[in-house]
């Protein structure tokens, strides 16, 4: 029996060696700090996975609305209600396009968001289902990140460069909380907004481990993504 558990553990620091996040299951829905509001960038995404070609396009969509504590712990698997798609029928059209799954069915997706960190979401003006992911869809519509970067001639480009300073401070100047970003390969991969649990206003990031870019960086484009 030793031989398994101390097997397991150095599978799992083989497979995350810097990990160093608590993970805390069945947690009471509500006790938090914070929420982190993740966009993914597609093209960033699918380079390194196989995506379904109809969904891939230029844009960021949403990945989640994490709760999250300053401690780089967070709550998952609460107890709750399981998904229902029939809770959400209205926002359906909007899920499938702002909040897709980009390799799988979306209910699969939607299922596994709210189970992990939804249920864990309940509190203030998060009440039920329908109010996370509308809470979600609101959030994307309100912190468009191509706009801020725009703002601040910020562009997608497969030879062009960026600090991630300058990425960062684009988003701070334009929505007034700092984010975190993470990169993959040297490719700006996803972006997460910071937001206060009570009010849903963006707030700084702290520090949050593994979310790190280091070096100047690539925003793709479409330029190198024509298998798609």
């Amino acid at each position: 029996m030793k031989t398994i558990i101390l097997a397991t553990v150095l599978l799992v620091l083989l497979l995350n060696p810097t990990s160093s996040v608590t993970i805390y299951e069945n947690g009471e829905p509500g006790d938090f700090d914070f929420y982190l509001f993740v966009q993914q960038w597609i093209y960033s995404y699918c380079g390194e996975q196989t995506c379904i070609g109809s969904k891939v396009r230029e844009a960021f969509t949403v990945h989640g609305l994490w709760p999250e504590n300053t401690d780089g712990s967070y709550p998952s698997f609460c107890s709750g209600p399981t998904f229902s798609s029939s809770a959400i029928s209205d926002l359906l059209t909007e899920l499938d396009y702002d909040w897709p799954s980009l390799t799988g069915p979306n209910t699969d997706f939607w299922t596994h968001e709210w189970s992990k960190h939804g249920t864990c979401s309940i509190t203030g003006p998060i009440t039920n289902q329908h109010s996370y992911f509308q809470t979600g869809l609101s959030l994307y519509d309100k912190f468009n990140i191509t706009q801020a970067f725009e703002q601040k001639d910020i562009y997608p480009s497969s030879y062009k460069t960026y600090s991630p300073d300058d990425m960062i401070d684009a988003i701070d100047s334009v929505y007034g909380g700092k984010p975190a970003l993470q990169c993959q390969s040297g490719d700006l991969s996803t972006i997460a907004v910071c937001i206060d649990k009570d009010t849903l206003d963006i707030m700084d990031c702290p520090y949050l481990s593994g979310w790190t870019c280091s070096g100047d960086i690539t925003w793709p484009s479409s330029d190198n993504n024509n298998s798609y």
